[in-house]
């Protein structure tokens, strides 16, 4: 008989600090994707994106603040279906998309054709991207900054950095502090755990919550044992203060100019469980 003892104390120990990163898979597996892109579509889930609710007042503030509209250059980085490039694109802004998943990008471009819109949509890793353009505006929505190591948070930075026109802004959101307070560690185990969300297959799910106390991180190991294969999929999530990233935005030569509760544009909450900053090239 195998091991199955030794294969459960595997799924459920605490692995090293960022030693398997896999949110690429999550946008490039098809059945997965599909999935991600079903929650993005819908209105009352908060899964993939806000829901409409927050995402209409989100889309609101940034127009209003940033005066978006005719003769602004807008990034959206990890766009998704077009769920803010198309909205900003309505304004006469010149809008570009970037995204992993070309399942989600090919909702974006349906989008942008039906209603004639000229948003241009890149399937390329933010990290990476280095283009002979300067952006107004570059946006990075629903709190992706702390799923990244710290490797890949000064890549993205400098991402940012080297696409902002002078004056541009960096808007983006990130979990506040006093939420990681209320992380549990944890094992939950169901057959086809999330209703099936992680293979079209019959499969055991265990999803396994650690924290790390001095780094201010929270896992939620996700372990998918099908018929043939079993699967790892890692959710990172770095809790930050605003101290603590301006910190690390000041090191890439951005400017912290705003603290927010939200990017609704809300007021900074102390307690609350996340918060935005607007930037600026230092």
């Amino acid at each position: 008989m195998p091991d199955l003892f030794g294969q459960l104390s595997a799924v459920t120990t605490r692995p090293a600090l960022y030693a398997t990163l896999t949110t690429p898979d999550l946008w490039t597996d098809p059945h997965i994707s599909a999935r991600m892109l079903a929650a993005h579509l819908d209105p009352d889930v908060d899964l993939s994106t806000y829901r409409t609710e927050l995402r209409e007042r989100v889309l609101a503030w940034l127009v209003d603040r940033f005066d978006v509209g005719e003769g602004t250059s807008v990034a959206d980085l990890g766009c998704g279906p077009g769920l803010y490039t198309t909205p900003l694109a309505r304004t006469g802004a010149a809008v570009t998309g970037l995204d992993l998943s070309t399942r989600s990008l090919d909702h974006a471009r349906a989008l942008a054709r039906a209603e004639g819109l000229p948003v241009r949509y890149l399937h390329q890793d933010y990290l990476a991207y280095r283009e002979d353009v300067r952006y107004d505006l570059v946006l990075l929505i629903m709190r992706d900054y702390g799923a990244l190591p710290p490797e890949q948070r000064r890549a993205l930075l400098g991402t940012v950095r080297d696409h902002l026109a002078p004056g541009g802004s960096f808007v983006l959101d990130v979990d506040h502090l006093p939420a990681f307070a209320a992380v549990r560690e944890e094992t939950v185990f169901a057959p086809d755990l999330m209703d099936g969300f992680w293979s079209a297959d019959p499969y055991f799910g265990f999803r396994t919550t650690h924290r790390y106390d001095e780094e201010r991180v929270s896992l939620d190991r996700y372990d998918v044992v099908e018929a043939e294969r079993t699967r790892t999929f890692c959710n990172w999530v770095r809790y930050f203060d605003p101290e603590e990233l301006t910190s690390e935005l000041d090191a890439a030569g951005l400017r912290t100019v705003d603290v927010l509760g939200d990017l609704s544009g809300a007021p900074f909450d102390p307690d609350g469980p996340q918060f935005a900053v607007v930037a600026t090239a230092g």
